[in-house]
């Protein structure tokens, strides 16, 4: 399975200093847990990572981060480039900088963006970095600044980087000429990634709309795909306690025009003969219906999920399930969420603390990193007690409004 191993930020949005997030998997996780990690090479990684602190404490922005490095990888158009932010609590002179090392069919790799800015827009590509990694030890792939990239013929490559947009990555230049596979396998991940995310440059999608409906009836009306999602959705409805046993896909077919999907009708057991639209479901059905369909996806594609606020619409109860049915299905998830009632059911290695002091600098703090948390304690009773961190800052509560 596809994974990431790390993440790295400087100067993005509000965080200002470098902070560094490693997902390897504690001794006594490998010891007691193995099931809930991925092993490359001796090292073990997580499969569930979540991020929990309060409101704008910075969980968002570290998801952020690496939508908005695939972004930038898959962006073909000029015009198209993804502009990120720094903001008021970042420093204007310093560049925003993007560090993610991850797996892919077995291979580690590392891959380093640096934006060029304008005041507070990420305006361009200043370098990007690719390097392929073996016990520790890493092979530069491409150097943006250098002008170096391996596995393409010089002419080529003196022609691309004379000619290179300021906007458009190394990937989207070069991925068509590299005979290895490895940039169009690079590109791969990172846009599915993208694709099945609900974060957006300005804000997170915490519900579905007409395009999920229209998605997840176009997938379920390819026969091929049908044939395994179907039963999986109507088995998971089922086993959570939703009478749901049928989900048909509405379609507009004219002689001469292509099929046009409209959207999905819903039928439950009581009441069978007549079917509810999709919209018309609660919300929680239709994000969980969107989930699972992402999940799927990730299962077909060896891909990842990257989710802000993963479980704002669903019942908390579903979490630990959904996480279960990840873990099983070999797919990493890194997700934002206040949900800390699903702590009680997550190790130490796969909760990661944010918070911001006084002065607005973000820090990071991974509960495996606590000498006096020993791996089986019960996570949520410590974090309610304040004992870890990552809670609110709550001082003077003025309840009055008059």
């Amino acid at each position: 399975m596809n994974f990431i191993t790390k993440i790295k930020i400087k100067n993005f949005f509000s965080i200002k200093d470098e902070i560094s997030i490693d997902f390897k998997a504690s001794s006594y996780n490998i010891e007691h847990n193995i099931d809930r990690l991925f092993e490359l090479n001796g090292e073990y990684y997580n499969k569930i990572i979540s991020f929990y602190g309060a409101n704008a404490s910075g969980k968002t922005t570290i998801l952020k981060a690496i939508i908005t490095l695939a972004r930038v990888i898959k962006n073909e158009q000029s015009d198209n480039f993804p502009i990120s932010f720094k903001n008021k609590f970042a420093d204007l002179d310093l560049n925003s900088e993007i560090e993610v090392g991850f797996v892919i069919n077995k291979k580690e790799y590392l891959y380093k963006l640096i934006f060029e800015s304008q005041k507070y827009n990420n305006i361009a590509i200043k370098n990007e970095e690719l390097y392929t990694v073996e016990k520790e030890n890493k092979q530069a792939f491409f150097n943006r600044e250098d002008k170096k990239i391996k596995n393409i013929d010089k002419k080529i490559k003196d022609v691309i980087f004379d000619n290179l947009s300021e906007k458009k990555s190394l990937f989207q230049e070069f991925t068509k000429f590299d005979e290895s596979d490895i940039l169009s396998d690079i590109t791969y991940f990172f846009i599915n990634i993208d694709y099945s995310s609900n974060i957006s440059t300005y804000k997170t999608q915490l519900n579905t709309d007409l395009m999920d409906e229209r998605f997840i009836g176009k997938i379920l009306d390819i026969d091929s795909l049908r044939k395994d999602l179907e039963p999986f959705f109507l088995n998971f409805f089922n086993s959570i306690g939703l009478d749901i046993e049928k989900v048909k896909v509405k379609v507009k077919e004219e002689d001469g025009e292509e099929k046009e999907i409209l959207g999905l009708e819903i039928y439950h057991k009581i009441g069978s003969e007549e079917p509810l639209e999709f919209d018309l479901e609660s919300d929680g059905t239709q994000m969980l219906m969107k989930i699972l369909l992402d999940i799927y996806s990730a299962k077909l594609r060896k891909n990842i999920l990257v989710i802000d606020e993963f479980d704002s619409i669903l019942h908390p109860v579903l979490i630990p399930i959904l996480n279960k049915l990840l873990i099983e299905n070999d797919i990493q998830i890194i997700y934002s969420t206040h949900n800390i009632y699903n702590m009680q059911f997550l190790q130490n290695d796969e909760i990661f603390l944010i918070e911001k002091d006084d002065n607005h600098e973000t820090t990071v703090k991974p509960i495996k990193d606590n000498s006096d948390i020993k791996g089986y304690e019960n996570l949520l009773t410590h974090y309610e007690n304040g004992l870890i961190g990552g809670i609110p800052n709550i001082k003077d509560i003025v309840t009055k409004i008059f």
